[in-house]
């Protein structure tokens, strides 16, 4: 059931990339505004700090500081690159690498972002990574976890856990089921799909101001898919 859930999520964000993305960055006509939102940013904030405690305890972190320089010179620069109207001030951008070797990647509201092993070593150039922490850096810029829990009603019952915000990785995999029971919530709560869409468009906005080419976010995906039809024993062409 996980594994099929996971190749319609991919398999939907492939075809919004060839039918939506891609014509956006080519046009850059389509604009994205950030969703209504009745919770403050220092909610965000809040929200962000109490999760990376709970990501601290549970997941591996890589203690490699070469690596973690790399991942959080690129993150500063895709940062330094948000829209204007997408900054957010009182945010804190952090990057930490999670030893995990599936490729995935998620980010906490306010600010911090973890990256997985598996993520870094599976990109095929910077720009497939940097295009993974665009899609999650977009998440952030437009206060999506707390946006849902506005849609949903409530802050305390949808953000109390870090449930919802791992909702926004790219897969599950290994360490969302590190988690055990929250991981299976994870999957019930994920972004929606236009929330999906918005942090594609935007990260690829991202993409191009920093230097990188905005195709690059599809490749990546593209190989995600490839790696899950080769586990399933699919054939993917």
């Amino acid at each position: 059931m996980k594994r099929q859930y996971f190749t319609k999520v991919i398999a939907s964000t492939l075809v919004i990339w060839s039918l939506v993305i891609l014509p956006v960055v080519a046009t850059a006509q389509t604009r994205v505004t950030i969703p209504k939102n009745k919770y403050r940013v220092q909610d965000d904030i809040k929200l962000g700090r109490d999760a990376s405690t709970q990501v601290t305890r549970q997941f591996p972190l890589l203690n490699d500081s070469q690596t973690e320089r790399y991942v959080e010179n690129v993150g500063g620069r895709l940062v330094a690159a948000i829209p204007p109207e997408f900054q957010q001030p009182a945010f804190d951008y952090q990057f930490d690498v999670v030893n995990a070797s599936d490729i995935n990647a998620f980010a906490l509201p306010g600010g911090p972002m973890y990256v997985n092993r598996g993520m870094i070593e599976a990109a095929k150039n910077e720009g497939e990574m940097a295009g993974v922490m665009a899609h999650e850096i977009s998440h952030i810029a437009l206060r999506h976890a707390t946006a849902q829990a506005t849609k949903q009603g409530s802050i305390g019952n949808q953000l109390g856990t870090i449930g919802l915000i791992l909702g926004g990785a790219i897969l599950g995999g290994q360490s969302g089921a590190q988690l055990g029971a929250v991981g299976a919530q994870a999957l019930q709560t994920r972004y929606s799909p236009d929330y999906e869409t918005q942090a594609d468009i935007l990260g690829s906005r991202i993409l191009a101001n920093a230097g990188y080419d905005p195709r690059d976010l599809a490749n990546i995906f593209r190989t995600i898919e490839r790696r899950r039809a080769a586990a399933a024993g699919r054939p993917n062409g």
